[in-house]
């Protein structure tokens, strides 16, 4: 976690010093030209740049990495349908555009960050059933899903419809 956090910082300060400079420009530029003070040239700036750099980092990293930094991290993790919701889009847009060998590269990769994911199985268990014609191997995935979630869970419910079909 220190490695993060680290490189936390280091995005904050890295894009303050950039911003700094292009701002400090800006203000170097209008004290030649309307004589403003050394707060336009130095204070500014710097407040800026900050106030920026702050955002781009608030929002290129994860909540919890933000927090860790003040000692509040490492609360509650976010439900897997959350913390993977653009790629399920993705898959689904994939899946509906018929390109089952995309959307089977990206289940499978986000298989490999979330191995214990139902949904995800689900999916994978559809792409082949539907997109390839694999029965026997579709039904192993909707079994997987149904051992990973709870009988009253949603993705255990679909992964049994699933699998039902994969008799026929």
């Amino acid at each position: 976690m220190t490695q993060r956090d680290l490189t936390i910082v280091g995005d904050l300060l890295r894009y303050s010093g950039m911003l700094f400079a292009l701002f400090f420009v800006i203000g170097l530029v209008l004290c030649l030209v309307d004589g403003f003070s050394l707060m336009a040239l130095l204070v500014n700036p710097l407040i800026y740049a900050l106030g920026i750099a702050l955002i781009v980092v608030v929002i290129t990293h994860d909540l919890d990495s933000l927090l860790a930094l003040v000692g509040l991290g490492g609360g509650a993790k976010l439900s897997p349908h959350i913390q993977y919701h653009n790629d399920l889009q993705e898959i689904g847009m994939l899946m509906g555009l018929e390109n089952y060998q995309e959307a089977m590269k990206k289940v499978d990769r986000l298989l490999r960050r979330a191995p214990s994911f139902a949904r995800a199985y689900n999916l994978r268990g559809e792409i082949l059933l539907n997109g390839f014609g694999r029965k026997r191997q579709a039904r192993e995935c909707f079994d997987r899903a149904m051992t990973l979630s709870l009988p009253d869970d949603e993705d255990h419910r679909l992964a049994q419809s699933l699998r039902a079909s994969t008799f026929t």
